[in-house]
Protein backbone atom coordinates (compact mmCIF):
# COMPACT_ATOMS: atom_id res chain seq x y z
CA UNK A 1 0.00 0.00 0.00
CA UNK A 2 1.46 3.34 -1.05
CA UNK A 3 1.79 6.21 1.38
CA UNK A 4 -0.84 8.90 1.26
CA UNK A 5 1.41 11.83 0.44
CA UNK A 6 0.39 15.41 1.04
CA UNK A 7 2.00 18.44 -0.53
CA UNK A 8 2.23 22.17 0.02
CA UNK A 9 3.77 24.91 -2.10
CA UNK A 10 4.35 28.19 -0.30
CA UNK A 11 6.25 31.43 -0.66
CA UNK A 12 8.97 32.38 1.81
CA UNK A 13 9.16 36.16 1.66
CA UNK A 14 12.36 37.37 0.07
CA UNK A 15 13.52 33.85 -0.77
CA UNK A 16 11.07 32.31 -3.22
CA UNK A 17 8.72 29.38 -3.52
CA UNK A 18 9.24 26.10 -1.67
CA UNK A 19 7.47 22.76 -2.03
CA UNK A 20 6.99 20.25 0.75
CA UNK A 21 5.93 16.59 0.55
CA UNK A 22 4.99 14.61 3.63
CA UNK A 23 3.59 11.24 4.61
CA UNK A 24 1.77 10.63 7.84
CA UNK A 25 5.16 9.90 9.41
CA UNK A 26 6.88 13.15 8.48
CA UNK A 27 8.33 15.42 5.82
CA UNK A 28 9.90 13.56 2.91
CA UNK A 29 10.91 16.46 0.67
CA UNK A 30 11.68 20.15 1.01
CA UNK A 31 12.73 21.90 -2.17
CA UNK A 32 15.09 24.82 -1.96
CA UNK A 33 13.57 28.21 -2.87
CA UNK A 34 12.58 28.62 -6.52
CA UNK A 35 11.61 31.79 -8.40
CA UNK A 36 7.98 30.74 -8.91
CA UNK A 37 5.32 28.40 -7.58
CA UNK A 38 5.43 26.50 -10.87
CA UNK A 39 9.20 26.01 -10.53
CA UNK A 40 8.74 24.69 -6.98
CA UNK A 41 6.01 22.31 -8.20
CA UNK A 42 8.28 21.10 -11.01
CA UNK A 43 11.11 20.42 -8.54
CA UNK A 44 8.69 18.52 -6.32
CA UNK A 45 7.33 16.49 -9.22
CA UNK A 46 10.86 15.64 -10.35
CA UNK A 47 11.17 13.67 -7.10
CA UNK A 48 7.52 12.64 -6.74
CA UNK A 49 6.08 12.62 -10.29
CA UNK A 50 2.64 11.36 -9.32
CA UNK A 51 2.22 13.88 -6.53
CA UNK A 52 -0.27 16.69 -6.89
CA UNK A 53 -1.08 19.46 -4.46
CA UNK A 54 -3.55 18.49 -1.79
CA UNK A 55 -5.11 20.10 1.21
CA UNK A 56 -2.16 20.75 3.47
CA UNK A 57 -1.99 18.68 6.61
CA UNK A 58 -1.24 20.28 9.98
CA UNK A 59 2.26 18.76 9.68
CA UNK A 60 2.86 20.55 6.37
CA UNK A 61 1.45 23.85 7.63
CA UNK A 62 3.72 23.64 10.68
CA UNK A 63 6.74 22.72 8.55
CA UNK A 64 6.07 25.65 6.21
CA UNK A 65 5.75 28.03 9.17
CA UNK A 66 9.03 26.78 10.65
CA UNK A 67 10.89 27.06 7.32
CA UNK A 68 9.50 30.57 6.71
CA UNK A 69 10.48 31.63 10.24
CA UNK A 70 14.00 30.23 9.74
CA UNK A 71 14.42 32.10 6.46
CA UNK A 72 13.14 35.29 8.11
CA UNK A 73 15.82 34.95 10.80
CA UNK A 74 13.35 34.11 13.56
CA UNK A 75 14.13 30.42 14.05
CA UNK A 76 17.41 28.57 14.63
CA UNK A 77 16.29 24.95 14.63
CA UNK A 78 13.48 22.75 13.41
CA UNK A 79 11.07 20.52 15.26
CA UNK A 80 9.66 18.65 12.29
CA UNK A 81 9.27 14.88 12.04
CA UNK A 82 11.00 13.44 8.99
CA UNK A 83 10.19 10.37 6.90
CA UNK A 84 13.46 9.31 5.32
CA UNK A 85 12.58 5.71 4.54
CA UNK A 86 14.17 4.26 1.44
CA UNK A 87 17.59 5.92 1.75
CA UNK A 88 20.84 4.08 2.40
CA UNK A 89 22.25 3.64 5.88
CA UNK A 90 25.30 5.59 4.73
CA UNK A 91 23.25 8.59 3.57
CA UNK A 92 21.23 8.52 6.79
CA UNK A 93 24.42 8.51 8.86
CA UNK A 94 25.87 11.45 6.89
CA UNK A 95 22.63 13.40 7.32
CA UNK A 96 22.51 12.61 11.05
CA UNK A 97 26.00 14.03 11.45
CA UNK A 98 25.23 17.11 9.34
CA UNK A 99 22.14 17.70 11.50
CA UNK A 100 24.46 18.12 14.50
CA UNK A 101 26.12 21.21 13.01
CA UNK A 102 24.78 24.15 14.98
CA UNK A 103 23.13 27.26 13.66
CA UNK A 104 25.75 29.72 12.40
CA UNK A 105 28.50 27.09 12.48
CA UNK A 106 30.26 25.29 9.65
CA UNK A 107 32.18 22.04 9.49
CA UNK A 108 34.39 20.66 6.73
CA UNK A 109 33.50 17.60 4.68
CA UNK A 110 36.50 15.97 6.38
CA UNK A 111 34.76 16.24 9.78
CA UNK A 112 31.76 14.27 8.54
CA UNK A 113 34.00 11.78 6.71
CA UNK A 114 35.99 11.09 9.88
CA UNK A 115 32.83 10.55 11.93
CA UNK A 116 31.29 8.27 9.31
CA UNK A 117 34.54 6.37 8.87
CA UNK A 118 35.70 4.72 5.72
CA UNK A 119 38.60 4.69 3.36
CA UNK A 120 39.45 5.94 -0.06
CA UNK A 121 36.73 7.95 -1.75
CA UNK A 122 34.83 8.74 1.46
CA UNK A 123 34.88 12.52 0.86
CA UNK A 124 33.18 12.07 -2.49
CA UNK A 125 30.64 9.71 -0.95
CA UNK A 126 29.92 12.25 1.80
CA UNK A 127 29.49 14.97 -0.83
CA UNK A 128 27.15 12.76 -2.85
CA UNK A 129 25.05 11.95 0.22
CA UNK A 130 24.81 15.64 1.13
CA UNK A 131 23.89 16.43 -2.46
CA UNK A 132 20.99 13.99 -2.28
CA UNK A 133 19.63 15.40 1.00
CA UNK A 134 15.85 15.51 0.47
CA UNK A 135 15.23 18.05 3.24
CA UNK A 136 17.88 20.77 2.99
CA UNK A 137 17.56 23.53 5.58
CA UNK A 138 16.07 21.02 8.04
CA UNK A 139 19.22 18.91 7.63
CA UNK A 140 21.62 21.83 7.17
CA UNK A 141 23.97 20.59 4.47
CA UNK A 142 24.69 24.24 3.60
CA UNK A 143 26.83 24.32 6.77
CA UNK A 144 29.36 21.89 5.27
CA UNK A 145 32.34 23.62 3.66
CA UNK A 146 35.79 22.87 2.30
CA UNK A 147 38.72 22.26 4.66
CA UNK A 148 39.85 25.86 4.10
CA UNK A 149 36.37 27.26 4.75
CA UNK A 150 35.61 27.76 1.08
CA UNK A 151 32.21 26.96 -0.33
CA UNK A 152 31.86 23.79 -2.34
CA UNK A 153 28.85 22.23 -4.05
CA UNK A 154 25.31 22.91 -3.01
CA UNK A 155 22.13 21.70 -4.70
CA UNK A 156 20.78 25.26 -4.68
CA UNK A 157 24.03 26.77 -5.94
CA UNK A 158 26.84 28.50 -4.11
CA UNK A 159 25.03 31.87 -4.08
CA UNK A 160 22.17 30.38 -2.06
CA UNK A 161 24.63 28.56 0.23
CA UNK A 162 26.42 31.87 0.91
CA UNK A 163 23.10 33.63 1.53
CA UNK A 164 22.03 30.99 4.07
CA UNK A 165 25.37 31.14 5.87
CA UNK A 166 25.21 34.95 5.88
CA UNK A 167 21.66 34.81 7.30
CA UNK A 168 22.85 32.62 10.16
CA UNK A 169 26.00 34.66 10.80
CA UNK A 170 23.99 37.89 10.84
CA UNK A 171 21.44 36.52 13.28
CA UNK A 172 24.22 35.33 15.57
CA UNK A 173 25.74 38.84 15.50
CA UNK A 174 22.38 40.42 16.28
CA UNK A 175 21.97 38.05 19.22
CA UNK A 176 25.44 38.97 20.49
CA UNK A 177 26.79 35.45 20.07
Amino acid sequence: MADDLRTLVFEAAGWGWIALVASERGVRLLTLPRPSADAARAAMQAQYPDTVETDASPLLRDAAAQVAAYLAGGRRSFDIPLDLRGYTAFALSVWAIAARIGYGETRPYRWIAQLVGGGRGIYQAVGAALGSNPVPLIIPCHRVVGADGSLHGYAGGLELKRRLLDLEAGQNQLAGL
